[in-house]
């Protein structure tokens, strides 16, 4: 996205104190300090006293950047928009809004005058005459769907997506289930974690595997691979730091036709926030309950305006305590970013991402009977206080954007990823469940050493637009290679018993740390993935009204792994498979505000799970899905809401039941059907809400190794989930410039495992929001709190027997920021 005077910025930072309550009134007089009296600078707008414009014939994108800078507004557009136009200048003396009319003239780009000092520029819409002698065409200036790439936009909606097709297209004219978190829902919320975002969305929960160090989810039933997508290209084991995220898609169902080896339940994909040429900066802090501090710093603006080079630098800094005993996270991240507009037709962009997080392991609480411990949620079995993973993650994007005409267009790419981690980990074996003097008594294990991934994706679409015999195409024909190479070396090492219950838990000596990272490796594991891969898709579309949208991808895939468990002899497996993907959809839009869909779709996997000890690797499992529903718009597109029902079949791997190695997978094949319902947007004035409804029904159809599971619901997903958040903007009077908040999230009960043999309960978590936001000259100061988890509703993220999470308890987040 270009604009001519702003990227974005979201920030994070909380309140300061180990008590939720005692940081709720620091955050409420900041609050109060802000709406102080204080001299405002009035902002340009459509009607500014005329003055003299001298801006020459040129390109139109180049223009609109003189412009910017000669009246002190910022134009917030999509850099498509004005590709390859020439405008005629404009010299005179001008009103804004007339100078911006000769710019624009003859370009069918309209345009609209924002709060914070911005216009959005968007494609005209002109609606056909119904006969030459009745109605004359109309030309449609009305609000457009947010524009998320804009900081000052306000809005919960945005029109268009990628991620479903590899193409931009409009949301209502695709034949899938997807939902955007924006960044505004995202700043509302102070979301700084993916799980902050992904509550609004339907269908969607947490995991926290392996001690909470990586970001996984359940999704229609099925959980998720160590894997997410950014800009949708897949990156294993790694975090994201929501710093330079400018929204978040949630794909869901099937997907391999595009994205090859993928999770059936669906995919996540973060947008990454890209350099602009209008000049645009943050600075925000955060301070919240459990010694939380968080600070977010952002900057971007040209470094030649003449030769179109732009940069961006994110960078954030986490500081977190927390309500469990012994854990806590400190994390950097910094992202810098350049993009150099070659040509009016000609982009190429460039971006690094670095992250060091350091995070204790947490391994949760186990279970006891057919429910969790009774025991506080505070407690922890293993660690000690600065005991932490270290994780490095390294990231390098370049792309290559050239458009050869209006109907032609090419991008390529390739992203490199490095994951470096040293494991540093106490966990839990199977709790003694039998009555007596030993009932809640388990072992303690060891897990150290290090472990490294480094992947690497290289990619090339062209999308060709068409007619034939009246039916319009755009056809998307694309290549991808991709690898990924991990190994690990781990000791693991039997460190004593304990009793659940006792709430004396031995804490991890420096001796014993110094013991277990020099101890020699019981566990030496190497695997690599190789996939290379043609696709080909064609959206089609008839009378403006039916949307078709079919292709096919094919496979080949090659896999290795070499491993050794406690002294045993090296085992190798190596196994190469052909793979072809097939998608087909269709969208029928009797009516502007109404879309009808339905569509099949697969996707296959595993990626390295083994069988046989390890000397066999198992075959790819496919799934399959079939998906219709209906999507509608409201408000000029400011309003939208979706409902879908699915129906998926699928294998997935859980941790074997019957062996203490938590890295030892069975296969479970499960059916999933149900009901997704998701609404967004603004429904009044200054009111906006994100709300969403899943029924689930996850049953498991076939596993061989405790056939009795046979019938059993799958694991992790309720059978009813919930969410509804609401948020009102004061505009007038002495509460002009205020907020108010808040929402409900609700799970009906969730088992642990496939055997169903514990459960956690439904709950229902109340989460509130105000803010105050003033302009103090070519500044705009924000501030706000939430309060999460008001009723303090207790709760657990659902992993094993042996490893839950409890959800946070009431927690209070402040922040400031300042952005010019």
């Amino acid at each position: 996205m270009r604009k001519t005077r702003n990227p974005s910025r979201t920030g994070k930072t909380q309140a300061k104190g180990s008590s939720a309550i005692g940081a709720l009134p620091l955050c409420l007089g900041l609050i109060s300090a802000a709406t102080l009296p204080t001299a405002q600078a009035e902002s340009p707008s459509a009607t500014s006293e005329s003055r003299n414009y001298n801006i020459a014939a040129q390109p139109l994108y180049s223009a609109l950047s003189a412009l910017a800078e000669q009246s002190g507004v910022q134009f917030v557009y999509n850099s498509e928009l004005v590709r390859g136009i020439q405008s005629l200048g404009v010299s005179g003396q001008y009103s804004l809004e007339g100078a911006l009319k000769h710019l624009l003239s003859g370009s069918g780009i309209s345009y609209r005058f924002n709060d914070g000092n911005t216009v959005t520029l968007q494609k005209t819409t002109t609606l056909e005459p119904q006969s030459a002698t009745t109605m004359p065409a109309v030309t449609v200036l009305g609000l457009a769907p947010g524009n998320t790439s804009d900081p000052y936009d306000k809005s919960y909606t945005v029109g268009n997506s990628t991620t479903a097709t590899k193409t931009d297209t409009p949301i209502m004219e695709t034949p899938a289930s997807i939902q955007v978190i924006t960044r505004t829902v995202m700043q509302d919320q102070q979301a700084y974690r993916l799980q902050d975002a992904l509550k609004n969305v339907s269908g969607v929960q947490s995991y926290h595997p392996f001690g909470g160090d990586f970001e996984n989810y359940v999704m229609r039933g099925f959980l998720q691979t160590m894997a997410n997508y950014r800009n949708g290209i897949r990156i294993p084991f790694t975090k994201f730091d929501l710093a330079n995220v400018e929204r978040v898609e949630v794909l869901k169902g099937a997907s391999a036709m595009l994205y090859g080896f993928s999770d059936p339940g669906g995919m996540i994909s973060t947008t990454i926030k890209q350099p602009s040429a209008t000049p645009y900066y943050s600075l925000e802090q955060r301070f919240g309950s459990y010694d939380f501090y968080r600070t977010e710093a952002s900057a971007t603006g040209p470094l030649s305006k003449e030769h179109g080079l732009n940069y961006r630098m994110d960078f954030s800094y986490l500081d977190a305590g927390s309500f469990r005993d012994n854990m806590g996270n400190d994390r950097i991240f910094f992202a810098p970013s350049l993009s150099w507009d070659v040509t009016p037709d000609t982009k190429l962009s460039l971006s690094y991402e670095h992250l060091e997080d350091n995070n204790a392991y947490d391994f949760g609480i186990p279970a006891i009977g057919n429910r969790l411990a009774q025991v506080p949620i505070s407690r922890t079995y293993g660690g000690s206080p600065g005991m932490k993973n270290n994780t490095h993650n390294n990231l390098i994007d370049f792309r290559l954007d050239h458009r050869f005409s209006d109907r032609v267009k090419l991008n390529a790419g390739a992203v490199s990823s490095q994951y470096d981690k040293y494991w540093r980990s106490i966990y839990l074996s199977r709790v003694d469940e039998t009555p007596g003097s030993t009932f809640g008594n388990v072992r303690r294990n060891a897990w150290f050493g290090p472990e490294k991934s480094e992947s690497l994706t290289a990619w090339v679409n062209g999308t060709f637009e068409f007619e034939t015999f009246g039916i319009k195409h755009k056809t998307l024909v694309g290549g991808e290679y991709y690898n990924n190479r991990m190994n690990y070396q781990v000791t693991d090492i039997r460190i004593g018993t304990i009793n659940i219950f006792d709430p004396n838990v031995p804490t991890i000596t420096a001796a014993q740390i110094g013991q277990f990272e020099n101890a020699p490796y019981a566990y030496n594991i190497a695997t690599e993935y190789t996939s290379k891969a043609f696709y080909l898709q064609d959206q089609l579309t008839l009378w403006n009204k039916l949307h078709v949208t079919g292709g096919f991808r094919y496979n080949w895939i090659d896999r290795y792994q070499y491993l050794s468990w406690n002294d045993d002899p090296y085992k190798q497996a190596t196994r190469t498979d052909d793979l072809a993907s097939p998608r087909v959809g269709i969208v029928y839009q009797p009516v502007d505000w109404l879309s009808l869909f339905g569509s099949f779709s697969e996707s296959f996997g595993p990626a390295a799970d083994y069988a046989d000890g390890g000397n066999t690797l198992y075959q790819p499992f496919t799934a399959t899905q079939f998906e219709g529903g209906l999507k509608t718009q409201f408000y000029d597109g400011k309003f939208t809401a979706s409902m879908a029902y699915f129906d998926l079949e699928r294998t997935q791997f859980f941790q074997d039941p019957t062996s203490d190695n938590i890295f030892k997978s069975v296969p479970v094949k499960g059916k999933s059907k149900g009901v997704e319902v998701d609404m967004q947007g603004q429904i009044y004035a200054g009111l906006s809400m994100i709300g969403s409804y899943a029924y689930t029904d996850a049953t498991i159809t076939s596993d061989v190794t405790t056939p009795a599971n046979v019938g059993n619901r799958l694991p992790f997903a309720p059978v009813h989930q919930g969410n509804l958040w609401l948020k009102y903007d004061f505009s007038e009077g002495w509460l002009n410039g205020f907020s108010l908040g808040g929402g409900v999230y609700t799970a009906g009960r969730r088992y642990g495992d496939a055997a169903n043999s514990y459960y956690d309960h439904a709950y229902a978590r109340l989460d509130l929001m105000a803010a105050y936001r003033r302009k103090l000259g070519d500044t705009t100061l924000t501030t706000r709190v939430n309060i999460n988890n008001v009723n303090d509703a207790d709760y657990f993220a659902m992993r094993s027997r042996r490893s839950n999470l409890p959800a946070e308890p009431m927690t209070v987040m402040g922040s400031i920021k300042l952005e010019y």
